[in-house]
């Protein structure tokens, strides 16, 4: 992670009922790019949102903003 990431995705994974809607996804973001999220109704767009702010735990992975986990940013 370079000094400048915000935003560092690490193997994230979603399932829901028996059915995966994403794995493996890896992603860094700096603070002057954006991620377009777009994909039809059910493929997980609102379940990764969810996870992105801490709303929701990631079945596999984990999320970290400015190099700190963003399970241990929500818990504070």
């Amino acid at each position: 992670m370079s000094d400048n990431t915000l935003l560092q995705i690490n193997n994230l994974a979603c399932i829901r009922d028996d059915r995966v809607l994403f794995e493996h996804l890896n992603l860094s973001l700096a603070a002057w790019q954006m991620l377009l999220v777009e994909g039809h109704n059910g493929s997980g767009k609102t379940s990764l949102l969810r996870i992105l702010t801490g709303l929701k735990l990631a079945d596999e992975g984990e999320v970290l903003w400015r190099g700190i986990s963003i399970e241990r940013l929500t818990a504070d």
